[in-house]
């Protein structure tokens, strides 16, 4: 086989960066449809899986568990970020996002039978989130298997099995939200069946689907004003602390699908680990708490030094890091629980922007020395 060959079977991806590529752009399309109807999307699946949610709540609510792994690919793995924490504290076992390839090649050794194996995979066939579940298995573990597509191996072969109600005809984004709140669920479930209080998650997954629709609405003017304002950028910094790294790689992935440039996203401590801002370099700061306050702070004070732009994702009332930085996005007031997947939207919004602005210019993806 030539390298060309090699290189057509390894892609697996029938767009190119091209301005203007029309197959691209048919998914850009798509993603937009897709991003403005999250909440149905959400909606659809917390309701569709009550009964496959009840039934692994019974096989777990007896059985120890002191490890939960969230296997997954791109945007699958990165889902994982934001739900962690919740499943920490109310199912009180380590909770841990794992790369698929990663788990699967180099993560099983301490996989047993107190360990819960979740994979995702849109089209539930993608190899290397199979593989790791059936490792896992094999060694004890109980797995779940999330997916888009009814019938997959993921949905057809491990103990566990919820469908997600979303579309992914463009570039993750209902897909992706929708399976945070179907993990979220899922936490709520066993830990109900545990005895513990949910009240609050219940209550957070209930306002869910009318906040993200309400943030998408109010923020697809100004993420596409920003998109207008930096159309020229090559390179996007995008950065949160714990789940609110979630929003930020989200971020970055959407724009290297999308519009196609480089982006890079990073947790917020390493931000004042390196020259990490260049002048004119834009970032976006997810910061969303008062945990990551203080530091999320100074990283604003230290964009504008750099010269940087700073746009920044606050809440509604927030005005020290709104007044330091460039931009600030209030959002409003949502549960801490929920909070990743709200920060998500205009950050999907912002992708979708930045990829007509720059196709309205004639710009494809930037090239080394271009």
């Amino acid at each position: 086989m030539s390298i060309e060959q090699r290189i057509q079977e390894i892609r697996r991806e029938s767009s190119s960066d091209a301005p203007g590529d029309p197959e691209r752009f048919r998914r850009i399309e798509l993603t937009e449809k897709e991003m403005l109807s999250q909440g149905d999307a959400i909606s659809a699946t917390l309701k569709a899986n009550a009964g496959p949610l009840a039934k692994i709540a019974v096989d777990l609510k007896d059985r120890p568990v002191r490890r939960i792994v969230m296997v997954g690919c791109g945007d699958s793995w990165i889902s994982g970020f934001g739900v962690r924490h919740v499943a920490e504290r109310l199912l009180g076992a380590v909770c841990e996002p794992c790369e698929a390839f990663d788990f699967a090649a180099y993560g099983l050794d301490v996989v047993d039978s107190e360990t819960v194996a979740i994979g995702l995979s849109s089209s539930g066939k993608t190899e290397p989130v199979i593989d790791g579940l059936k490792g896992a298995t094999d060694r004890g573990a109980y797995a779940i298997g999330l997916s888009n597509t009814p019938g997959s191996p993921l949905m057809e072969e491990f103990p566990g099995a919820l469908l997600i109600r979303a579309t992914r005809g463009g570039w993750p984004t209902q897909s992706s939200t929708a399976a945070m709140a179907l993990k979220l669920a899922l936490i709520a479930a066993v830990a109900e069946a545990r005895g513990k209080d949910t009240s609050s998650l219940d209550n957070a997954l209930e306002a869910l689907p009318k906040t993200v629709d309400s943030v998408a609405t109010s923020f697809y003017g100004p993420a596409r004003d920003i998109a207008r304002r930096l159309a020229r950028a090559d390179l996007v910094l995008l950065t949160g602390a714990g789940p609110h790294y979630a929003p930020a790689a989200f971020g970055a992935a959407k724009l290297k699908e999308l519009a196609p440039i480089h982006a890079l996203a990073f947790p917020l401590e390493e931000y004042h680990h390196y020259r990490t801002q260049k002048a004119g370099d834009p970032m976006f700061l997810i910061a969303p708490d008062e945990a990551s306050h203080p530091r999320a702070l100074e990283t604003a004070i230290m964009s504008v030094a750099s010269d940087g732009t700073c746009i920044a994702l606050v809440p509604d009332g927030e005005s020290e890091i709104a007044d330091v930085a460039d931009v600030a996005w209030h959002l409003p007031p949502v549960a801490w629980e929920t909070t990743p997947i709200i920060y998500s939207v205009p950050l999907h919004l912002f992708g979708y922007h930045a990829a007509v602005e720059r196709d309205a210019i004639g710009l494809g993806a930037p090239r080394l020395g271009g």
